[in-house]
């Protein structure tokens, strides 16, 4: 009986082993389905660091999460981030730094190390977290609690455990960036629905003079602004300007720049280009804009058709260019103030020029004149300048629309990602 009693105990002790392993391979692999479709990590990382310690049996443990370049303690169960980061294991590097960045398992046995507050340090096991091209972080577990070494096996499975924990960080990461581009992308048409809205529309006519404008957007919406006023029969106002933002916080400074323009307007129909400009500064920098790094360039042009004058006021903004059609001249107007939306109180002053029919004002925003070709060159004002004397003779909305053939023709094999949306506008006088 003695003779086959042993074999037949080890055959069953065998067996037992290899149920256990199978409902272990089991569990884990349904436990790895669950893992991998939960998208809050501290979720998922709560209950794997649960499961790991039943797993090899371990005492306490915790989880550390790389986030640029630098682990951070996310899950700690029985033991503090600053005890584990005294553990020096190599060349002074401690040991879950030096288990992340060779992305290897460290385990250690039999050390019956003890340190001052009662813990004992045992065995310990650290296992990186990885995919196939980095490494996501590092768990750690702490002493057996039957007092043993960690074994192969419990390195195989919690290998096994931590490439399902991989995936879910992966699957994480994937769906806040996923949602953080929906989110840009729903303000980015938040943005644009408001700049639609505040800008004029194509058919405005004004009686003695032809206007043309067109926004060309980049990927992004920008704070590109444009607004054409009607005092009354013989006089009208342009504004351009640039709001220093993108997105939703530009559309909502242009859309309170819009309204205080107008209010002003509708209140003193007569006021000069160079006390709207400081009345819509301290409005900015008081109410609106307050202490957020923001500003506004803009460039006003009010036209007074019977007295045949322009005033008009650059507010920190690219100077316009202004054809004079007798002497075939082209002018820069610069006169005005600094940018406005940052410091209340400030005086801007205004510049004047007679008018004749066939006078011709050409305004546009930054984004034009810093377009980059492919070797980084920009438009630049003078080219600016050239183009305005060279399609001089075509209707301002034909103009606008050559504006950008020049453009696109200059940046032909530049980066788009170096190209910035531009406003270009024309008001020719009949």
């Amino acid at each position: 009986m003695s003779a086959f009693g042993g074999p037949a105990a080890e055959l069953d002790e065998l067996e037992a082993k290899l149920a256990a392993r199978t409902a272990q391979l089991r569990d884990l692999a349904t436990m790895g389905t669950v893992i991998t479709r939960i998208h809050e990590i501290d979720a998922v990382l709560s209950v794997v660091m649960d499961m790991a310690i039943r797993l090899v049996e371990g005492e306490v443990g915790l989880i550390m999460i790389a986030e640029d370049d630098c682990l951070r303690p996310e899950v700690c169960w029985g033991v503090s981030e600053d005890f584990i980061k005294s553990l020096i294991y190599e060349d002074g590097i401690d040991l879950v730094t030096y288990c992340h960045r060779n992305r290897q398992p460290v385990v250690l046995s039999g050390l019956d190390l003890r340190w001052d507050g009662g813990i004992k340090l045992d065995s310990v096991i650290a296992m990186p977290i990885q995919t196939a091209d980095e490494c996501l972080g590092v768990m750690v577990i702490i002493n057996k609690t039957n007092g043993g070494a960690y074994t192969d096996d419990d390195t195989e499975i919690l290998r096994m455990l931590l490439n399902f924990v991989a995936v879910a960080i992966d699957n994480s990461r994937l769906l806040k960036d996923k949602l953080v581009r929906q989110k840009i992308e729903q303000e980015m048409l938040i943005a644009r629905q408001v700049q639609e809205t505040i800008l004029p529309r194509d058919d405005t006519k004004i009686d003695g003079a032809e206007i043309g404008a067109v926004y060309f957007p980049a990927r992004e919406v920008g704070g590109d602004f444009y607004d054409i006023l009607r005092i009354d029969e013989q006089r009208f106002l342009v504004i351009l300007g640039d709001v220093s933002n993108k997105g939703v916080p530009a559309a909502l400074v242009m859309s309170a720049l819009s309204g205080i323009v107008k209010s002003v307007m509708l209140s003193d129909p007569t006021v000069s280009v160079a006390e709207l400009a400081g009345r819509l500064n301290d409005i900015l920098a008081t109410e609106i804009i307050k202490d957020r790094e923001m500003f506004v360039t803009l460039f006003f042009a009010r036209f007074d058709l019977e007295a045949k004058e322009l005033t008009y006021c650059n507010a920190g903004h690219v100077p316009g260019l202004y054809w004079d059609s007798t002497t075939t001249r082209i002018e820069e107007l610069a006169k005005g103030g600094p940018i406005v939306g940052q410091f209340e109180g400030i005086a801007f002053t205004e510049g004047r020029c007679g008018i004749t029919g066939g006078d011709r004002l050409f305004l546009f925003t930054d984004g034009l004149t810093e377009a980059e070709d492919a070797d980084h060159n920009l438009f630049g004002r003078e080219r600016a300048e050239q183009v305005f004397g060279t399609e001089i003779g075509l209707a301002p909305k034909e103009f606008c629309l050559r504006v950008k053939e020049w453009v696109d023709h200059f940046t032909e094999g530049a980066s788009k990602d170096s190209q910035d949306d531009f406003t270009v506008l024309q008001v020719r006088v009949e």
